[in-house]
């Protein structure tokens, strides 16, 4: 996979939740996965096509997606009704923006779908292409997970 695409991806979400949600993200170690085997029970799914075609698969615990509904909403937020599961969606939303503006600057044309928020406890996601699975501490250890798909493109 093209380095580009992951600095394109590690900068775009660092970037992001230090602005909306005011906290440095500790990126660990991004690894080439086999699967998809989301980690929490709450998901968010945006697709990308034009130069490169895949998904973004934002995965995390329920205590993470209270906090960031609530540093989001400026207010504690201890439910994960419809406007939090919105919230969740528009912050996918705004990093998956970020990541197709950072691929542009490296010369990678992508649009980004609208989000789809899934929650449950045993979710299974396939897809086929090459998976970059980066894990991600943002209030506690491991709390948060990005799985990056590409299907094709990539150059």
């Amino acid at each position: 996979m093209d380095a580009k695409i992951i600095n394109s991806l590690i900068t775009a979400v660092n970037s992001t939740f230090n602005m909306v949600l005011q906290v440095e993200p500790k990126v660990l170690k991004p690894e080439i996965a086999k699967g998809i085997e989301p980690k929490y029970p709450i998901v968010t799914v945006i697709g990308f096509n034009g130069d490169i075609d895949g998904n973004l698969i934002y995965s995390f615990n329920e205590e993470t997606a209270k906090n960031v509904v609530s540093k989001m909403m400026g207010m504690p937020y201890d439910n994960l009704d419809e406007l939090a599961l919105s919230a969740l969606g528009e912050l996918g939303n705004m990093a998956s923006g970020s990541i197709a503006m950072n691929l542009e600057k490296n010369n990678y044309k992508v649009d980004i779908t609208p989000p789809t928020v899934i929650t449950g406890k045993e979710i299974q996601i396939t897809a086929e292409g090459v998976i970059l699975k980066l894990p991600l501490n943002i209030f506690s250890e491991g709390d948060f997970e990005i799985h990056m798909v590409i299907r094709s493109g990539g150059k």
